[in-house]
């Protein structure tokens, strides 16, 4: 699994050596950005529903391999109450646009160039996802690409469940 690109580098050992973040049991961090689409997402407002929040760039291919299958996942339990927002970390708005659009992906995607949302959310990984309950605290972080692992958190949650740390 590929980290952050060398320019980027600098960050992940920022990130590493943060303490705070998203952690399992904790609120998660505050994220309110516009997206690509135009509109701005805010965790606040999604209150009520279980949210995934994917950190990703276009140049790792596990994450390439990811969201399409968070879109499919979104789509699938959207009507159950899940939400599926995506950040990318690419230095590159025009990366990011192009790769959402080769992708056909339609979730919200905000393109988080500063590092403002990574740093207060500390990915360990790319991708990382985050599975936040109805509450907004954090209950699974994933690191990497696992599939099982993040339809199992998801799917406790919205049958009611707390999801494995």
């Amino acid at each position: 699994m590929r980290a952050f690109r060398r320019s980027s580098r600098p960050l992940l050992i920022a990130l590493a050596l943060v303490t705070l973040g998203a952690s399992p049991g904790e609120r998660a961090p505050t994220l309110d950005a516009p997206t690509l689409q135009g509109p701005r997402v805010s965790l606040a407002a999604l209150r009520g529903r279980v949210v995934v929040v994917d950190f990703w760039a276009s140049w790792c291919e596990p994450c390439r391999r990811a969201l399409p299958r968070l879109h499919a996942l979104a789509r699938a339990r959207e009507r159950q109450g899940l939400t599926v927002l995506t950040v990318s970390v690419d230095d590159e708005r025009a990366n990011c646009e192009r790769f959402v659009r080769e992708a056909s992906v339609t979730l919200p995607v905000v393109h988080d160039a500063s590092h403002r949302i990574a740093t207060a959310w500390s990915p360990s990984a790319m991708p990382s996802t985050f599975v936040i309950d109805r509450e907004g605290v954090v209950r699974a972080v994933i690191a990497g690409e696992r599939p099982g692992a993040l339809e199992q958190a998801v799917s406790g949650l919205l049958r009611g469940e707390v999801a494995a740390r």
